[in-house]
């Protein structure tokens, strides 16, 4: 985990990082997204994966189409990117890709080739890092025989790494190997051979010591059985539900905004009997950590919307209704953020006497009845067996033969090609320095000021010829030494072409507001590139001085009228709303977007909206949204019109 941790903190160099199961990859995931310092996105191929990931699916964020798209195709989606989506892909440093093993290979190579078109750059991914997660011995990518046939004339295999940018691309795979799931030797050895795919008959024996013919849990016991087929695990909860005596309670889920169907944590009608085995979906937000995903247990009782379970000798638990979120990734003045696209509100329970393997990747059980008698890809014996933390937790439906375990030669035959350049200490020096090399290129490409500047080339003239030409002939012969001079020289033109903006901004600014915006934010873009040659003009060339100041938001010296035009409505009661969502986020430990968009406080700001009507109408907010943190906005905006007024707090119906 240290050595990925410092690929990821000091180099731009792709990162596949997988694992046996419950060796932790979620749990190293999570904490990246915690205390990574780059500008990062979460994506994964399937809805379910990417809300458990905390992200967007990798179709959404990049807008791509579902179908397979073979290499040198005509299609080229951020042609048809907003300036929201052009800045924000721009921007990113790190995309992270969690489940991995699912990824089609020509997925890859769309994003490799939308990353280089946007960021003009002749790097795989635009220099973007990927930090690829999963085990290839898990589940496989879904390619259907007609889908397959059109990848085949290009593709090696249907799996990610046999896109042809990484064919070309240097990667490091680093493996996680201390299972944290599983304590019982003889069962984890077995896991590695059915893993490997050469499982020995004296594993089979002790695997098949587990099949208990006719074995029966009792009401106490809680099984769950995974099994192959959607269809099966239906109808065994069907009819166990159905078997149970007494009323069937229903209770209906609540969507909100964007929240893609694919994407559902459980039912919208979910469906319970005082008795029925349930299985928590979701971990326990709060500080006692009550339940984890995956956890089993049984209902014990219904009063009005709380469902009570119980879990083997543990207390009666009380259940209420929880939401999940749909996020999405925006910039906000220079800044990469998320914000809530939509909510789906339901009880994290779903009915748990059967579950598909494909659904319980990820999940943990500590009593599992599996019958993978009708497996029939790659991975699926694996991850069935692998979701048990032992074997005596374990009870087999159907014995199980070599037959069953079904493996893949090409991954097979990756996963030791890769394993034989594994990266240590010193290829992770070897690759810091690329990094150098990459970000000092970066400080002298200005392809983006190409694109900036469309529109103001009246202002900024001899600009190809001075900054944009003589910028490429540097990296084309990119040397350390010559740092500092180059830094001098395109400090010099870009100075010239920001006095050059400075002294047209009135008339910019009369001419519209949409041609002043653009102005504004050519002019940050070259105050924050002067920023960086001012200082590598009088110091030598390192990787740390370069992100530090690369981070740091420079002060624009744009005109008083320009920052008029941009200033922000009410802004004493923005700062001040700010400073509550803040706080809110914090005793709700959650992200602050996720209370409320800054660009939803902008409006807030402007709107003075002062009843939960008229808030609920800003968008953004919403009834629900209204309804949670209205009273206290609602106070908030009226203190502010009685200071603006000068006349003292009336009693008004918030409605």
């Amino acid at each position: 985990m240290k050595l990925a941790s410092d690929y990821l903190e000091h180099t731009n160099t792709v990162v596949f990082l997988t694992g046996k199961a419950g060796t932790g990859k979620t749990t190293f995931l999570q904490n990246l997204r915690q205390t990574s310092k780059k500008k990062l996105a979460v994506v994964a191929p399937t809805g379910v994966a990417a809300i458990n990931a905390g992200g967007m699916t990798i179709h959404s964020l990049f807008q791509i189409p579902f179908g397979p798209v073979v290499p040198g195709g005509s299609t080229h989606p951020e042609a048809s990117y907003n300036d929201e989506k052009k800045e924000l892909l721009t921007a990113l440093e790190l995309l992270i890709i969690d489940e991995i093993s699912m990824v089609r290979p020509d997925v890859l190579d769309q994003l490799d080739l939308i990353l280089r078109n946007l960021k003009k750059s002749p790097y795989a991914f635009g220099g973007t890092q990927l930090l690829l997660i999963g085990d290839l011995s898990q589940l496989s990518p879904i390619v259907r025989d007609d889908e397959w046939g059109i990848l085949r004339p290009y593709y090696a295999t249907p799996y990610f790494f046999s896109s042809h940018v990484l064919q070309k691309t240097a990667f490091v795979r680093i493996e996680l190997d201390h299972v944290y799931r599983q304590k019982e030797q003889a069962f984890v050895d077995i896991l590695n051979e059915v893993r490997n795919q050469n499982i020995s008959q004296a594993s089979l024996d002790l695997l098949n010591a587990r099949y208990l013919p006719g074995f029966k849990p009792t009401v106490d016991d809680p099984y769950i059985t995974l099994t192959t087929h959607n269809n099966i695990a239906q109808q065994i909860n069907t009819e166990y539900l159905d078997a149970l005596p007494g009323a069937e309670f229903e209770f209906a889920a609540t969507i909100r905004g964007e929240f893609p169907k694919e994407a559902y944590p459980t039912e919208t009608s979910l469906k319970l009997k005082i008795g029925a085995q349930v299985m928590f979906v979701k971990n326990d937000g709060s500080a006692k950590k009550l339940y984890y995903n995956g956890k089993i247990g049984s209902v014990s009782r219904i009063e009005g919307n709380t469902v009570f379970v119980t879990t083997g000798s543990e207390r009666e638990l009380a259940v209420e209704p929880v939401e999940w979120t749909n996020i999405k990734y925006q910039m906000s003045e220079g800044e990469m953020s998320e914000t809530n696209a939509g909510s789906f509100a339901q009880h994290p329970l779903k009915l748990a006497w059967a579950i598909t393997i494909h659904k319980s990747q990820g999940l943990t059980f500590d009593k599992a009845i599996i019958d993978v008698s009708e497996a029939f890809t790659h991975g699926q014996a694996y991850v069935a067996l692998s979701r048990c933390r032992s074997l005596s937790g374990l009870v087999l439906r159907n014995p199980i033969g070599a037959h069953n375990i079904i493996g893949d030669p090409a991954v097979a035959r990756f996963n030791e090609q890769s394993a034989a350049i594994k990266p240590d200490n010193q290829t992770l020096e070897r690759d810091k320095e690329l990094y150098r090399i990459f970000l000092l290129s970066s400080l002298f490409n200005f392809n983006q000021l190409r694109v900036s500047s469309k529109g103001f080339e009246s202002i900024i003239p001899n600009l190809e010829n001075d900054i944009i030409d003589v910028g490429e002939k540097f990296n084309r012969q990119l040397k350390a030494e010559r740092s500092q001079q180059a830094a001098a020289y395109f400090l010099d033109k870009l100075k010239s072409a920001t006095e050059n903006l400075h002294r047209h901004l009135p008339g910019i600014i009369g001419e519209s507001k949409e041609k002043a915006g653009k102005a504004d934010k050519l002019i940050n873009w070259l105050m924050h590139r002067i920023n960086l040659l001012e200082y590598f003009a009088q110091h030598p060339f390192s990787t740390d001085s370069y992100l530090e100041l690369s981070r740091n938001k420079p002060g624009t010296n744009a005109s008083s009228c320009l920052k008029a035009l941009n200033a922000k409505a009410n802004e004493e009661l923005y700062e001040q709303m700010l400073t509550w969502r803040e706080q809110t986020a914090t005793k709700q430990k959650i992200m602050p977007n996720m209370v409320l968009s800054e660009k939803t406080l902008e409006t807030i700001a402007a709107k003075l909206p002062d009843t939960l009507r008229n808030l609920g109408g800003v968008k953004g907010v919403g009834p629900q949204k209204a309804a949670l943190y209205g009273a206290e906005l609602i106070g908030m905006i009226r203190a502010y019109k009685q200071a603006q007024q000068g006349g003292g707090a009336d009693q008004v119906s918030l409605f």
